[in-house]
């Protein structure tokens, strides 16, 4: 159901998005954060790019799921596939920042029953979630963020 219409008009929405949460977090020094009612936290990622080694930090809706934290590539229900879900799937490990906490993680992504149940835990707090599979026109991968050291998520 993808359209280019869509695409257009989200993709810029979910960008214009994006530069504010990088601009809020600079200026903020990481003290700012985004909590949505019903569980939702911005986090951020850092994951090596699969062409140029480079690190690279992405921010991202996250809900916690007991020991892990659960994201989501929808990139805002385009059809077109973040960037940094070809780097995760090209090196699962990095890191990921809750608010100004940051632990070591490995991306797991999941699929089936487990991304049906962790796929509904993030519209919770973002209703759109349920649109965006729809407008895709692909399978929005999801993924666990599991800490690799001996922590807890808090």
């Amino acid at each position: 159901m993808g359209s280019p219409a869509y695409d257009r008009a989200w993709g810029t929405f979910v960008r214009s998005v994006t530069v504010a949460h990088r601009l809020v977090n600079r200026v903020g020094r990481g003290r700012l954060e985004i909590r949505l009612p019903r569980g939702g936290r911005e986090v951020w990622i850092t994951v090596r790019g699969r062409t140029s080694g480079l690190m690279r930090r992405v921010p991202l809706l996250s809900v916690a799921d007991s020991d892990a934290w659960i994201i989501a590539g929808s990139n805002g229900g385009q059809e077109k596939m973040p960037g940094w879900v070809y780097n995760v799937r090209a090196d699962p490990e990095g890191m990921i920042e809750v608010g100004r906490r940051l632990w070591p993680v490995r991306f797991m992504e999941v699929h089936g029953a487990e991304w049906d149940r962790c796929y509904a835990l993030l519209a919770v707090p973002w209703p759109m979630y349920r649109s965006y599979q729809r407008h895709a026109n692909r399978e929005i991968p999801v993924f666990r963020c599991v800490p690799r050291l001996d922590t807890t998520v808090q």
